[in-house]
């Protein structure tokens, strides 16, 4: 889901947001009242309360207000205190009434939630609610509808359909409008993401394929079988071309990591 920034001007960072930051996880919010993600980006950035959120997410939207590298005022642990200034904040709007709007919501939270922990190379013990770091019963109608069932939403978007064998032609995984193809043939795609400066192939899984550090492809019937290997090319064309060669003979290509990149 992209992400659309909309960020504070610099002068509110001493009220806002006045600590740089390294963020380590995510703390998940409800926004208590039934705005959407746009108004309440506008009445945060408005008025010079110590009150602030980096993301705020409604059924239709996910609006980033201020910098990952900036900390904010949501957890209510304090000046010190890990979820303030460790944490990216992200509100999760229309919690007040619930219904279809707020659903929809909690999912492209969980959708957004799932793009940050692949971006920073966490897993899902990096997400956090609202009560983590106080007293206060916050998110409270996704903890009404049950955290581990959020948190499984989250791993769901994460991990993705382990079926999707399409490879798409990205900027990044998180940024789905910067894709340019999507391919059922990784040659295809590689082809694709060379003709474009800072693309990169990823598969159904979100893991990028392409380009990356790979010092041998291997074609293998199994990545566990090396007695089934029967050759190892430092050019991936070379290990595909192989690789057809046994068409119907249960061979695939894989790289460095045991990632099946192709099929014949």
């Amino acid at each position: 889901m992209k992400i659309e920034q909309q960020l504070i001007d610099s002068d509110k960072y001493k009220v806002k947001c006045p600590y740089s930051m390294e963020p380590i996880g995510i703390c998940i919010h409800n926004t208590a009242n039934d705005a959407s993600a746009q108004s309440e980006i506008n009445y945060m950035k408005s008025n010079n309360n110590s009150v602030s959120f980096h993301i705020a997410i409604d059924n239709s939207k996910a609006i980033q207000a201020i910098p990952f590298n900036r900390n904010t005022w949501h957890a209510g642990d304090g000046s010190k205190g890990k979820g303030n200034r460790k944490y990216i904040s992200i509100e999760i709007c229309y919690s007040k009434s619930g219904g279809d709007k707020f659903i929809k919501a909690e999912k492209n939270a969980a959708k957004v939630t799932a793009q940050l922990l692949k971006k920073y190379g966490w897993t899902t013990s990096a997400v956090k609610k609202h009560q983590d770091f106080s007293n206060k019963y916050c998110p409270h109608r996704t903890l009404d509808m049950g955290w581990s069932r959020f948190v499984n939403m989250v791993k769901k978007e994460y991990n993705g359909n382990s079926n999707d064998n399409v490879y798409r032609v990205r900027k990044s995984w998180a940024d789905e409008s910067s894709q340019v193809g999507a391919y059922s043939v990784l040659a295809n795609a590689i082809k694709k993401c060379d003709e474009h400066k800072g693309y990169s192939v990823f598969n159904g899984n979100g893991k990028k394929v392409y380009p990356k550090s790979v010092t041998m492809y291997r074609v293998r019937k199994k990545w566990s079988d090396e007695s089934s290997q029967i050759g190892a090319f430092k050019e991936l064309d070379n290990a595909i071309e192989l690789c057809d060669k046994n068409k119907g003979k249960g061979y695939s290509v894989f790289d460095n990591d045991g990632l099946v990149v192709y099929s014949a």
